[in-house]
């Protein structure tokens, strides 16, 4: 099992909605921030033509889809598909339909949201629970959880100036309920910088919060692909959606420290799995885990912490069924925050449950 790791920066506004930046623009911020793709998404607008590659790095052209009579709610990314799909879907479950109908995969975009009272902005939620047919979840937005974090004005200026201090990982709800649909079966998660790079004023400051160069620098999301890239736009896209869909990724708060070479598998009867993959194990299972530098990890069963080690690897032994994942953890400014965030490892028709788990949190 040989992959090929590419790093991306998801969830991205130019211009043609809501964003500062050119796609142009984009593409160079990002060579500039070491990336091998970025993913625009602009507010119910698709423009295709803009994919390609630039500067060495391949931008990819989705959409962010919402009713624009009701802008705060159930935002969907479409991704991998090939034209517009805003026109006439205000109902969330029609427009995952028009994206698996269009070949792609939908995300529910910053589906937990929590809006500090110096925000600006209510909390832009998913509410419809009863949807189906999505891929998956994002599970890790960097501007989500940063305007959560606008209580009052020292600690707004303090993010303003320094972001880095604030962000400490996902919502728990938005990790209590991954879990919980990973319960019912394979959902894969994504991280999302949702970067528009607007300046804000304060009397007579104006500061560009959360610029491009800074987010790409900061959140990302890592695609395990099955080759390398050859040059064909078409092709090389059509790599990076296949990972996602299949779940070959893992989330990654790059800023912190660089997570390049992180693995997450499963060793059964003779056959490694990656992320993403159903195990139909009759008998034990080897979970490994490797860091790239010295980190807490967490071995997840169903949102249960079933294996923890302080170091770059932990190997867990299990006939257990479940949804197994990882969430790492580094300390930064005397605080632990995410690092790294796996996707699952689904385990099936093992023996029995396991014993001394406990809940997120405790112990």
């Amino acid at each position: 099992m040989a992959f090929h790791e590419r790093v991306g920066n998801l969830h991205v506004h130019t211009t043609h909605s809501d964003g500062h930046a050119t796609h142009a623009e984009v593409a160079g911020f990002a060579a500039r921030a070491g990336l091998d793709f970025v993913v625009v998404t602009d507010h119910n607008v698709y423009d295709g033509e803009r994919q390609g590659w630039h500067d060495h790095v391949l931008l990819l052209v989705g959409e962010e889809l919402h009713d624009p009579e009701d802008v705060h709610h159930n935002h969907l990314l479409a991704l991998g598909i090939d034209g517009e799909l805003a026109d006439t879907r205000p109902d969330p479950q029609a427009r995952i339909d028009a994206a698996n109908a269009a070949g792609g995969l939908a995300f529910l975009a910053h589906p937990v949201e929590h809006s500090g009272p110096l925000a600006g902005e209510p909390e832009i939620d998913w509410v419809r629970w009863d949807v189906s047919g999505y891929a998956g979840l994002e599970v890790w937005n960097h501007m989500s959880e940063f305007k959560a974090h606008l209580a009052n004005w020292p600690i707004t200026l303090l993010a303003a100036f320094f972001p880095k201090l604030v962000i400490r990982g996902p919502h728990p709800e938005t990790l209590a309920r991954w879990d919980a649909l990973l319960a019912r079966g394979p959902v894969y998660g994504i991280a999302g910088s949702d970067a528009h790079g607007t300046t804000y004023s304060l009397g007579p400051l104006r500061r560009q919060v959360l610029s491009y160069p800074y987010l790409f620098r900061a959140l990302s999301t890592h695609v395990l692909l099955d080759d390398v890239w050859s040059g064909d736009v078409a092709r090389d896209a059509g790599l990076v959606w296949g990972a996602l869909r299949r779940g070959r990724a893992f989330m990654a708060y790059d800023g912190l420290a660089p997570t390049r070479g992180f693995t997450f598998v499963a060793e059964h009867a003779g056959t490694v799995h990656a992320m993403g993959e159903t195990i139909d194990a009759n008998g034990e299972v080897t979970l490994r885990i490797t860091a790239p530098r010295r980190a807490r990890l967490c071995l997840m069963q169903n949102g249960f912490l079933v294996g923890e080690a302080t170091g770059t690897r932990l190997t867990h032994r299990t006939t257990a069924p479940g949804a197994y994942r990882v969430e790492a953890y580094r300390s930064y400014a005397f605080r632990q925050r995410a690092w790294i965030l796996s996707n699952p490892i689904m385990v099936r028709t093992c023996a029995e449950s396991p014993s001394g788990a406990r809940p997120r949190g405790e112990g």
